[in-house]
């Protein structure tokens, strides 16, 4: 029997590996060695293979945070947004911070040298900062306040009840004169310019300064504000207002009133300028000590001075003062207050708008039809329905020049103020 020989055509033959493949590996895991002995080194000079996941991770935070800040930056700005305008537009809340500063003054009546100058306000709680050699323990319903400051008094708002009364300090002048500087974390900043010096200076950087001082000349222009508003020329490039100089002059020949008239008037006059000289800012100086004149300045001024310094973020700074706020959310803030403002008085009935002139003298002889024979003389209701002009509606007029600071600055126009919130308080 023979052995069957295979064809020669059905050789089987096994795949050799290519050179090419073999190199490529040898190449790739030799780089990984390299790799993961200069790691080693790396990670043995840092301390270890702890503390450098320890360092990988800090720096993947911080990337994170670098990366994410803008968008928690945008939202903090709405918020805080939304906090102050419905703050601001809400005329109850400007009664409640003038009321619990006339509350603390009235407090701190007995503490020589002892005046409250700032408030903090938030969702149930208030915080009021006094400036005074020994803060004297508070009396009820003011508690100290944790967390805020070591001269400072807090309140309770949930329950109306327990807030203090609201009669002003014994000998006090003049009335408490507060806005909205910006916000702090969860809380509206205010100041009352009425409290020191009475001249604010608004240094720092020139666009947000500028921001800044529009945004508290115009509340102090909104109706109820206790404010009488003059804006200088050189505030705006857009607003051509008086000189300053012809504003010192009339300021300064005006006589000083009595207390009747300051009783019944209770309007503090405001003066908003740029950048005066040294002259000028003394003249300012001995007016704010007569204490019925506010100075708000932009750009340093001399003399003794409470100085706001706002950074290009809206920062706002005061050292002295314990005042750290941001006010970029301010200005949107004001001018949805100030349109806020117009819509209620467009809703106001017409018979509490008054009339400026109810009877208009007669500049020309005008022509009436003869009387018919036998009809009585007219009355006088009748002669006076002649000349009454349709009432005008002075409150919108009344808080042009508060918007016009933000937006239209060249329809603005300076006029006194009614105190009307301060005078029911």
């Amino acid at each position: 029997m023979t052995a069957a020989v295979p064809a020669q055509g059905h050789l089987i033959s096994l795949a050799k590996p290519d050179s090419s493949l073999m190199t490529t590996l040898l190449v790739a895991v030799a780089v990984l060695l390299l790799l993961f002995l200069l790691l080693r080194h790396v990670v043995r000079k840092r301390g270890g293979w702890r503390r450098f996941r320890r360092g990988v991770a800090r720096e993947l935070t911080l990337t994170r945070r670098a990366f994410g800040e803008p968008l928690r930056a945008f939202r903090r700005h709405r918020r805080g947004v939304r906090a102050l305008a419905r703050h601001l537009c809400d005329p109850r809340s400007g009664l409640l911070v003038r009321r619990l500063l006339d509350a603390a003054g009235a407090a701190l009546g007995d503490v020589p040298g002892a005046f409250a100058y700032g408030l903090r306000t938030e969702p149930g709680r208030a915080a009021v900062q006094i400036a005074a050699r020994r803060l004297p323990a508070p009396p009820a319903p003011w508690e100290v306040a944790d967390g805020i400051g070591p001269q400072s008094w807090c309140l309770s708002l949930d329950d109306e009840e327990s807030l203090p009364d609201a009669a002003p300090r014994a000998g006090a002048r003049v009335r408490p004169l507060p806005v909205a500087v910006g916000m702090a974390d969860d809380s509206c900043v205010h100041l009352d310019l009425a409290a020191g010096p009475r001249m604010i200076t608004v240094e720092g950087d020139t666009v947000t300064r500028t921001r800044l001082l529009q945004a508290l000349a115009a509340q102090l222009d909104r109706p109820g504000s206790g404010a009488s508003v003059t804006v200088t020329d050189g505030v705006h490039p857009h607003y051509h207002g008086e000189p300053l100089d012809s504003v010192l002059r009339r300021l300064e020949g005006t006589p000083a009133a009595t207390e009747e008239e300051e009783a019944v008037t209770a309007a503090t006059t405001v003066v908003v300028c740029a950048s005066p000289t040294r002259e000028q800012a003394r003249r300012l100086s001995a007016l704010a000590a007569t204490g019925t004149v506010v100075c708000l300045t932009d750009g340093p001024a001399a003399g003794h001075s409470w100085a706001l310094r706002v950074d290009g973020r809206g920062r706002v700074t005061a050292p002295e003062l314990d005042l750290y706020a941001d006010s970029a959310p301010l200005s949107r803030a004001v001018a949805a207050a100030v349109r806020a403002d117009r819509r209620r008085a467009r809703r106001a009935p017409e018979r509490q708008r008054p009339v400026e002139r109810a009877v208009e003298p007669r500049t020309e002889q005008e022509w009436r039809a003869p009387e018919p024979a036998g009809q009585s003389e007219p009355s006088a209701l009748s002669e006076l329905s002649e000349f009454v002009e349709e009432p005008k509606p002075l409150a919108p007029a009344r808080t042009v020049a508060g918007a016009d600071l933000l937006s239209e600055p060249a329809s603005a126009r300076s006029h006194p103020a009614e105190a009307s919130s301060t005078g029911g308080e």
